[in-house]
């Protein structure tokens, strides 16, 4: 029940700042500040143990699982939004004389910088107090090594796809600067390049991808709250269930939007 309190509260949050003046981000995903996405579904898993804990029900192992996995990428994964930027630049003889004035970067969910972390360490922090109080409370065993390899590969393919996205794209941006009038200056070469028009993958793309992983963690949780789930694999070593194949996914988005 927490976690859904926390979701709307959060969801109406972000409309609200999405739809206000200024509230848009040009060429990230669903118009909102970079990373948002990530931040509301880390708040969404990370607070989701608490209605185990408040029952004193057991908590699911993929759930602790998520915990650690998404915490740690979400804290190794947070980049400035200026990454485009840093692209133009490495293909301009000279950065040191770029001057170009920057907006100031909305931080994720409109929120001031650090406040996620922040917010993450405060319920780690609880999570570990509620369980020190109440020693009564149980963890379902499962397979670590063998999630940990799932993770792990799930992620390296997730990194492997955004490695291919970005050298394509680093690719077209050195092609369009050999192409431009050689007696432009670095501070115009930018200009032009980041006013062209974006592509289909930064208009459309990334809000389908977005929207997709949103939509299975939502479900996944969803699954778990009444305690409905699907075996699709089973074994003594280790057992797949659909609510496990939606919550593994995270891992792909976390390596490809890193």
């Amino acid at each position: 029940m927490i976690t859904w309190i926390v979701t709307i509260f959060l969801l109406i949050w972000i409309i609200a700042n999405r739809f206000s003046q200024d509230g848009q981000i040009i060429g990230e995903p669903l118009g909102m500040p970079r990373g948002t996405v990530r931040a509301f579904i880390t708040l969404m898993i990370a607070t989701f143990p608490f209605g185990y804990l408040l029952t004193g029900g057991s908590i699911p192992p993929l759930i602790i699982n998520a915990i650690f996995i998404v915490v740690a990428f979400y804290f190794e994964a947070r980049r400035s939004s200026q990454e485009k930027l840093r692209k133009i630049v490495d293909e301009i003889k000279n950065p040191e004389l770029v001057t170009l004035n920057l907006k100031k970067d909305k931080k994720p969910l409109y929120l001031p910088k650090f406040t996620v972390r922040f917010s993450l360490v405060v319920i780690l922090v609880l999570i570990q107090i509620t369980i020190f109080l109440s020693p009564s409370i149980s963890f379902n065993t499962t397979n670590t090594l063998a999630d940990v390899l799932m993770i792990v590969s799930l992620f390296i393919i997730g990194a492997f796809i955004r490695s291919i996205v970005n050298a394509r794209e680093k690719k077209k941006i050195k092609a369009q600067v050999a192409d431009m009038d050689a007696s432009l200056s670095g501070v115009e070469i930018i200009e032009k390049l980041m006013l062209q028009e974006p592509s289909w993958w930064a208009r459309t793309g990334k809000n389908i991808i977005s929207v997709l992983m949103l939509i299975a963690v939502v479900i996944a949780l969803l699954c778990y709250t009444f305690n409905w789930d699907y075996a699709i694999f089973s074994s003594p070593y280790y057992n797949l269930t659909v609510v496990g194949v939606l919550l593994l996914l995270v891992n792909v988005y976390y390596g490809f939007r890193d």
